[in-house]
């Protein structure tokens, strides 16, 4: 097999400590967030001030540092983003991680210097999604947590971008960036950082209640020589949420075995779980066998006397190895060369002339001895080599003064190197869509029956395999291509009798092009602001986040058409594993039930993927004014287990303007996330 590069290892911080305890544990890179656009929130998080210093002290150990900049962002907040960004790249961060297209294209604009990192939560899980974000720009992309090693050695040979991928901590039921549980039932969003975790709650299933939605926590030290193997470029650690001693103790033991051990230690393991315990650990998708053995379903009732925080490590004092050349001339000042094994290179000279020695002669071995007392710096003398006459003197203070003028010029001329130019200036776009005087009809359906009742809309969403099924050629047809395209989706696409087609992740992009496909916008590709939104501009329509308020969407000044799910049980999440399975009975029920008593319907899909809809659907039937007066060119009505007759229902109340006597949501168009 090729010998591949080791890859790094990239480690939490959520405040100094943690910065510091993921250095001295040997991570070769830390990733950390600010106050805003982070997605964890709840984390303690740095300030400005705090970056600064982070970025600094992992850099002065050859460390390298990512901020997480990985929430979607509205319009109103894009001044303050351009300004962070700017901040994160003039002070020489190494790169920052993103989910939203705009802010990539923000980036890009102010700061083409900086690298670009696509966050998990931009839904990359093949070949064709990694391509398409490498030729967006970015040079990583951190790869959906649902992956085998296969696929992940799969879109490593088949890309030249980096890849990313997570080894250890916390695992989402739900795909990374589709996920709207916590934003529509508690109000927090997920993808504006703040997620409410009700993965975590008791629910319901097959008429037992456990935690079906709470996985193990993700640990897979014991496959590291495979993955070292596998051409991958970056080792996740998750945790920006936990302590230093939790990332002090999980780099620490990763580095041991990813520096050359093979065997895990029984010991090492139980370190491991006892930073943090969830009913076990589970090695996720990685070997590609799913099911409830990734699930922990009973609180977990911890083993240990003491847990998270705890457990401590001995770590190395990381120090930054230099050479040093000494030149030490009869009349002239001492000459102090100090060079790090990166280039970075100073020349520090002293104040006064070497003198000749009337007593004791200064050696090269009291030379060295000096300017090799660099404890209290972040340097090491490596290397020193000494050049001077002989029978020569100067004062201690004077030796001891150049070498700590020597270090501090090193210092700065390390930081510096890292710092940027200014970043360019961001126009903030300040334009309002104006008011649709008609709004159109789409309907997406799931089943042939429902589409009976409601053909005579605008346009029509059909899934991908009922318009290969039926062989539909209807013009208003656009063919819904499954959020999870399998590798046949090419030969499908050239077989449809349709060329338009509703995109739902990235990776389909380049095969749509190829066959000339007209391209319509998911909402899940989550479309949150202007930039974003041109972003797709070679779209025909965009349906904009489910996410957005009406006010937040009459800022999206774009120029392509936009479109808003204005009715139906919107999916809150998109599970690779079998929820219905994992609570032991396949097949036996058709939804699950929360700790309040609230039914949510769950759909099976291909390869026992799971969708989890909302318990009661968005109904904005009698708000089409607003909903004009928000600059939305189209509303989708989004049927799943609806009758055909409860299908015509709705649609007639679109028709008359009415307010159903319902259960309903008015999902996020009122109340922002």
């Amino acid at each position: 097999m090729t010998d591949y590069k080791k890859p790094e290892l990239l480690a939490p911080a959520g405040n100094r400590d943690a910065v510091a305890a993921a250095v001295q544990a040997g991570a070769d890179a830390v990733y950390l967030g600010g106050k805003d656009f982070s997605a964890r929130a709840f984390a303690d998080n740095f300030s400005n001030d705090d970056i600064e210093w982070a970025t600094e002290y992992c850099h002065l150990r050859k460390v390298k540092v990512y901020i997480a900049v990985n929430t979607l962002v509205a319009d109103r907040e894009f001044e303050r983003l351009a300004g962070f960004i700017a901040f994160v790249n003039n002070i020489g961060a190494d790169a920052i991680i993103v989910q939203d297209f705009g802010v990539a294209r923000l980036a890009r604009e102010i700061a083409p210097e900086l690298s670009l990192h696509a966050s998990t939560q931009a839904f990359v899980y093949d070949s064709d999604g990694a391509e398409y974000a490498g030729q967006l720009g970015f040079k990583r992309v951190v790869a959906a947590r649902e992956l085998s090693f296969d696929k992940i050695k799969e879109i490593v040979t088949n890309t030249s971008i980096e890849i990313e991928m997570f080894v250890h901590g916390a695992l989402c039921i739900c795909y990374s960036g589709q996920c709207l549980m916590s934003s529509m039932i508690g109000g927090r969003s997920a993808n504006r950082g703040k997620c409410a975790q009700p993965c975590r709650l008791l629910y319901k299933v097959c008429g037992k209640e456990r935690y079906n939605l709470s996985p193990k926590d993700l640990c897979l030290i014991k496959h590291l020589d495979s993955i070292k193997k596998s051409g991958v470029s970056a080792l996740k650690i998750e945790g920006r949420m936990k302590g230093a001693a939790y990332v002090s103790t999980v780099t620490a033991i990763y580095r041991k075995y990813l520096d050359g051990q093979d065997k895990v230690s029984q010991a090492d393991y139980e370190k491991l779980e006892r930073i943090f315990y969830r009913g076990g650990f589970t090695d996720g998708y990685f070997t590609g066998k799913k099911g409830a053995h990734m699930i922990c379903p009973d609180k977990p009732e911890n083993p240990y006397e003491k847990q998270c925080g705890t457990e401590t490590v001995v770590c190395r004092d990381v120090k930054n190895p230099v050479q040093i050349n000494c030149i030490a001339r009869l009349g002239a000042p001492l000459s102090v060369q100090m060079t790090d094994s990166l280039g970075n290179s100073i020349v520090c000279k002293g104040k006064i002339p070497v003198q000749r020695a009337q007593k004791k002669a200064l050696t090269h071995e009291h030379l060295k001895t000096r300017l090799s007392k660099l404890g209290d710096t972040v340097f090491v003398a490596e290397s020193i080599t000494i050049d001077s006459d002989d029978n020569i003197f100067l004062p201690v203070s004077e030796l001891n003064c150049v070498r700590r003028d020597a270090a501090q010029l090193l210092q700065q001329c390390i930081t510096s190197s890292y710092r940027r130019d200014s970043a360019k200036d961001f126009k903030i776009n300040t334009l309002s869509r104006a008011k649709v005087q008609a709004l159109q009809t789409a309907a997406q359906i799931s089943t042939k029956e429902q589409l009976e009742a409601v053909e005579e809309c605008d346009f029509l969403y059909i899934p991908l395999d009922l318009v290969l099924k039926q062989n539909y050629e209807n013009k208003k047809i656009i063919a819904v291509l499954p959020r999870i395209s399998g590798d046949d989706l090419y030969y499908k696409l050239r077989e449809l009798p349709v060329k338009k087609a509703l995109m739902t992740n990235i990776g389909q992009y380049s095969i749509l092009q190829k066959l000339n496909f007209d391209i319509y916008i998911d909402y899940n590709l989550n479309v949150f602001n202007t930039m974003a939104a041109d972003h797709f501009s070679y779209a025909k329509r965009i349906t904009v986040s489910a996410e957005l308020m009406l006010s937040q969407i009459r800022g999206i000044a774009a120029q392509v058409p936009l479109e808003a799910v204005a009715y139906g049980r919107l999916p809150l999440m998109l599970t690779e594993n079998c929820i219905i399975k994992s609570g032991k009975s396949c097949g036996a029920a058709n939804g699950i039930s929360d700790r309040t008593g609230v039914t949510f319907p769950v759909r099976c899909l291909p390869e026992c993927r799971n969708e989890i809809l909302n318990s009661k659907p968005v109904v904005m039937s009698d708000k089409l004014e607003d909903i004009k007066n928000s600059g939305i060119d189209a509303v989708r009505l989004l049927f799943t287990i609806e009758t055909p007759k409860e299908c015509a229902e709705v649609l007639e109340w679109y028709k008359k303007g009415i307010r159903p006597d319902i259960d309903f949501t008015r999902g996020k168009f009122y109340k922002g996330v």
